[in-house]
């Protein structure tokens, strides 16, 4: 961070082959202890003092871990002469106040690049803005991932962060030196022991460390799972709200990843009912590159008070200017502007959402699924002047479980397969999929269970969701020869079944090709870092029931659609013939050179 010894001194020790997250340490402790005495020119004995300052403290805490570090950091005779030139470097600055803001931002920064998801200071600042807790009341923040908005919020409140060792101690010595009423604890806030953030095991002997706050603000730590216990497998960022919302009496805020706002678990899915039912909840989505380097990563922000009623959603994704790194970051500050106290300029922005309408959606709290465009809403305004069904009710939605393929497959494998991927599916067909995947025989009802028969359709679920492909005929020819089409992980079979709605695969497939589907079903999709599409959204997808004129139409234009397209290729086909003379006259080549 420009400006800010911390980071130089950082460079220094790195320099000096020191690991990055012991050199934050070490330039943290020498920059806030130096600050106490000016004229010291020993590093040992300055920390020694320092320790000696602190007042008695609760076991476990910040200030605790901090005086112990001091007193004993386990340095070589080489790391305090290192420390002790670091001293020479600060005595040669000139004089001025320190801006202890900058030097927490420039220590998080380092923790960031060594794995801890956490929001930068500019960042912090402005999310402490959008929720806007009053000043009055208790304050907690949970996890080191909320070290920086622990630090904002402590500027005009008493506020308590729960932290691992190395933020613990570093936020410590530097709220002391900014006098700061910040105060840190290192117990864990799902079981209340010493044990980092990440870690916990599902146990009754092992509580969180705290009755109640009024206000909670947590960052969980992304993609961790429970260990041990009853909960065991749950993940991490669903488990803590589960386990920890009902501490908070006026609000409990979260960053969490999108994941969790839709997956179909039994334990999220019961955990978002139970939200719903006896919470006062909104949901508001964050731009892209909140978490930077790791811009990919989805989130929201969830607002949990007491009281139920209508679902605030709120769209705070979608920025009229995107950039990348820094410079993204900076956009985002500005964008969140309008979103001060949860309050929203733009009306296209929010939406409430009824709780019947949450449960038919298997409890998603995702805020694109039920924010419309001005298609979709034109389109469901359409809808709903006419008769409608659910693509479950008319055809079978499947994806089933995946074969496992050869690793290192022989020159003659026992079961082959082409397998299709989203990408083969072009202008609403399913074309002839290039890979081939091999398989044992033990795999081969696995097989079955993935294999495609003509007048299937495809559609995408995850990554480039929406995509949409009718198989044709020649699925049939190739399963004759022993080697079936297949789809992967990436995608779904809808398969009609007799019914006396849609008439045919054809009809079915021009339904789903309609563009605003694919919206739709974008919409339904959501995930932390690759968007998926959850197999009941794709059922419950309401579609038009066309009438039997319509659809006799639709087969006749669809017929026409086809010769058309064929003709085109042929066309395509002549075209690149007369190029190819073309090139071989100029170059004096023969006629057929360059055919494969």
């Amino acid at each position: 961070m420009q400006g800010s010894m911390v980071a130089e001194l950082v460079r220094r020790f790195r320099d000096r082959g020191t690991r990055g997250s012991e050199a934050t340490l070490l330039a943290a402790a020498t920059l806030a202890a130096w600050n106490e005495d000016r004229a010291a020119s020993d590093a040992r004995s300055l920390f020694q003092r320092l320790a000696e300052r602190f007042s008695p403290e609760c076991m476990g805490g910040g200030v605790e871990a901090a005086e112990n570090w001091l007193s004993d950091p386990a340095l070589s005779v080489k790391d305090w002469a290192m420390l002790d030139a670091a001293l020479d470097y600060l005595h040669c600055k000139e004089a001025s106040p320190i801006n202890w803001t900058t030097e927490v931002g420039a220590c998080l920064d380092a923790h960031v690049q060594h794995g801890t998801m956490s929001l930068s200071l500019p960042l912090a600042e402005a999310v402490s803005r959008t929720i806007d807790l009053p000043i009055g009341g208790t304050f907690a923040c949970l996890y080191s991932g909320s070290a920086t908005v622990a630090w904002v919020l402590a500027k005009e409140r008493d506020v308590v962060l729960h932290a691992d060792r190395e933020v613990a101690i570093i936020l410590a010595l530097l709220a002391r030196a900014a006098c700061r009423p910040l105060r840190i604890s290192r117990r864990n806030p799902l079981a209340g022991t010493f044990m980092p953030g990440p870690f916990v095991y599902d146990s009754p002997t092992h509580q969180p460390p705290f009755d109640h706050f009024d206000h909670i603000f947590s960052v969980p730590p992304f993609g961790r799972r429970i260990e041990e216990g009853p909960a065991k497998g749950a993940p991490h960022e669903a488990f803590h709200l589960e386990r920890l919302a009902e501490r908070a009496t006026r609000s409990f805020t979260s960053v969490v990843p999108d994941g969790v706002l839709f997956r179909e678990t039994k334990f999220e899915t019961e955990l978002r009912r139970k939200l719903v039912e006896n919470r006062r909840v909104t949901v508001m989505s964050l731009p892209p590159g909140m978490y930077w380097p790791a811009s990919g990563v989805s989130a929201s922000l969830l607002m949990l008070e007491p009281g139920g009623q209508a679902i605030r959603m709120i769209d705070g994704r979608s920025m009229k200017k995107t950039s990348s790194g820094r410079v993204q970051e900076g956009l985002i500050v500005q964008h969140l502007e309008q979103f001060r106290g949860l309050r929203v300029e733009e009306p296209r922005r929010e939406t409430f959402v009824g709780p019947e309408e949450i449960a038919r959606n298997s409890f998603s709290l995702l805020p694109d699924r039920y924010l419309r465009s001005g298609t979709l809403a034109e389109v469901e305004k359409s809808l709903a002047e006419r008769q409608t069904v659910t693509l479950g009710e008319i055809a079978d939605v499947e994806r089933s479980k995946a074969p496992l393929p050869l690793r290192d497959a022989t020159e003659d494998p026992p079961l082959t397969a082409m397998e299709i991927a989203p990408m083969d599916l072009v202008d609403g067909r399913v074309r002839i999929p290039s890979r081939q995947q091999a398989f044992e025989l033990r795999e081969e009802s696995r097989v079955r269970g993935v294999t495609v028969r003509p007048g299937d359709i495809l559609v995408s679920i995850k990554g480039n969701v929406g995509n949409v492909g009718i198989v044709d005929t020649y699925a049939s020819v190739a399963e004759q020869l022993n080697d079936p089409w297949i789809i992967s992980q990436s995608l779904a079979i809808v398969r009609l079944k007799q019914n006396r709605h849609v008439s045919s695969p054809t009809i079915l497939n021009a339904l789903l090709t309609a563009p605003w589907v694919r919206e739709k079903l974008e919409s339904m999709a959501g995930g932390s870092t690759v968007k998926s599409l959850p197999m009941s959204a794709l059922r419950s997808l309401v579609i038009p029931v066309p009438t039997l004129e319509e659809c006799a139409g639709a087969e006749a234009e669809l017929s026409r659609l086809v010769a058309a397209r064929e003709q085109i290729e042929k066309q395509q086909e002549a075209l690149a013939e007369r190029q190819r003379h073309l090139w071989a006259e100029l170059w004096q080549m023969p006629a057929d050179f360059g055919e494969e």
